[in-house]
């Protein structure tokens, strides 16, 4: 294989465009894999993250402000599994749409997701400040998983487009479920 193809193919996994032909082992991409053994899950993400708290939600962000984007993953116990019990999971789904609400956040869009066998949903809000966020949220047996997006809509519109893709395309769940 010729180190061009190489070179571009990369760039197309990793959503960055190609500016200058350097050795394969010269570039260096912010885009790591990151895994949180405790939280059951790995991403791609373009730094390492940091953990905070925020009640019983454990979030993990990479904040770029100089590209005003905000990348996170976060998860949350929940009391019971809601399996395949539509009424629990519509309440889970209904439960983060009325806190963004709260956050004045206006749903956009939805649409249902799967990550293999566990359901999830795809919302898209619009912010105060011409800000959007692009969330994922799955729900594995008693965890909720939150994997969400924040920019400008000028950021998304412009080609950020390639690299949320990346980042929401990239969560993994990792160790027994």
């Amino acid at each position: 294989m010729r180190v061009w193809q190489v070179v571009l193919g990369l760039a197309i996994l990793v959503g960055l465009p190609v500016v200058q032909w350097k050795p394969i082992a010269a570039q260096e991409s912010l885009w790591r894999r990151f895994t949180s053994q405790k939280g059951g899950f790995s991403v791609v993400i373009p730094g390492t993250p940091k953990e905070r708290k925020d009640g019983n939600l454990t979030l993990f962000e990479v904040i770029r402000d100089d590209e005003r984007v905000r990348y996170s993953v976060g998860y949350l116990d929940l009391p019971v599994a809601p399996g395949n019990d539509q009424r629990l999971q519509n309440e889970v789904y209904e439960g983060v749409r009325k806190g963004a609400e709260k956050d004045q956040a206006e749903l956009i869009s939805f649409r249902t997701i799967r990550l293999g066998s566990f359901p999830g949903r795809e919302m898209n809000f619009k912010l105060p400040d011409d800000m959007v966020a692009r969330w994922r949220i799955y729900l594995v047996n008693r965890r909720a998983y939150f994997v969400s997006v924040t920019t400008t809509k000028e950021n998304q519109e412009r080609g950020l487009t390639t690299s949320i893709n990346v980042f929401l395309n990239s969560f993994r769940l990792v160790g027994k479920r």
